[in-house]
């Protein structure tokens, strides 16, 4: 159980590194979708030698595919929007936001989930403990996200507007932290179905490579491909991808164990552990202050009362 506890912060210590990655190859190619298809690719090539140093195979060609239900196949869709639009919610909300809101959303998603045992998931009913730990996560987004715009507010026509703007942002991040939810159980049912987390993880960022591909030819992204060069990108810059494919792998791996609920915390909790790095270091930029640091451990202490008590 050890093993799955570091496994899982390992995991969710990932996201907010991705994240801050793309965003850097973001502003190289000028745009999030070609960005986005440059991580999946790489994700995918790296899932394929991972596959074959692992003794399992070409991905895939097992005839195994036929096992899975229709949503088995939406992952890969969830998985490409929910990167894509962390890709755009860094640079407009910073770091601890970008990796707060969505929690919260997976918090909440995963408590539906585990209460009526969606996508073959383990059942957990809501309990008055979960109930108060949902409060306690609420109140801590509260202290973190908008006590501090209240106290600087200022009668600046502009900066309204600005604020505005990025409430439209916040709830598009809890959407999406709902969506990585449901993309982690899918995942997770995905790798028991074709008995390989690397094989879910793999059929994911095929699937959204394959939507990528599609709309930056719709775009005509790929003339972005020479700021790369121009630009002397750098070769972190390409490690997106394979961050993105060893959390879903794992993910895929440690839901089916110990459900989608425990596997939601434990990534969180290193979620907040590298945000707080990022921003306490000023790592790719963005700053942390008393009043933050309040609200995120409030948010711990709702995310022990939601699964741990």
């Amino acid at each position: 159980m050890l093993l799955f506890f570091i496994l899982g912060i390992t995991t969710g210590g990932f996201i907010p590194l991705q994240t801050s990655i793309n965003s850097q190859l973001r502003n190289r190619v000028k745009t999030p979708f070609l960005s986005s298809l440059i991580s999946f690719l790489v994700g995918t090539v790296f899932l394929i030698i991972l596959s074959l140093l692992t003794g399992s195979g070409i991905p895939l060609m097992n005839g195994s595919l036929s096992a899975l239900p229709w949503w088995g196949y939406l992952g890969g869709i969830i998985g490409m929007i929910c990167l894509t639009i962390n890709i755009f919610l860094f640079p407009i909300l910073g770091s601890v936001q970008t990796v707060i809101i969505p929690m919260v959303g997976q918090i909440l998603m995963s408590v539906v989930i585990d209460n009526f045992g969606w996508f073959y998931a383990k059942t957990s009913p809501l309990s008055l403990t979960k109930l108060l730990g949902i409060i306690l996560v609420i109140a801590g987004i509260m202290i973190t996200i908008a006590l501090p715009s209240i106290l600087s507010k200022k009668s600046n026509t502009t900066k309204s507007t600005n604020r505005n703007q990025k409430l439209i942002w916040q709830i598009i991040a809890l959407l999406d932290g709902f969506a990585f939810s449901i993309e982690s159980t899918i995942n997770g049912h995905v790798g028991v179905v074709l008995k390989s987390p690397i094989y879910s993880a793999f059929l994911t960022f095929l699937i959204a490579s394959v939507i990528l591909i599609v709309i930056n030819l719709i775009q005509g992204n790929f003339k972005n491909m020479k700021f790369i060069a121009s630009t002397h990108t750098p070769w972190w810059n390409f490690l997106g991808g394979i961050i993105g494919g060893i959390n879903i792998f794992i993910n895929a791996f440690l839901v089916p164990q110990i459900g989608i609920g425990l596997a939601t915390i434990l990534g969180l909790l290193g979620q907040i552990i590298i945000s707080l790095v990022i921003d306490n270091w000023g790592f790719l930029g963005a700053e942390i202050n008393r009043l933050q640091i309040t609200g995120i451990l409030t948010i711990i202490l709702g995310i022990v009362a939601i699964e741990l008590i």
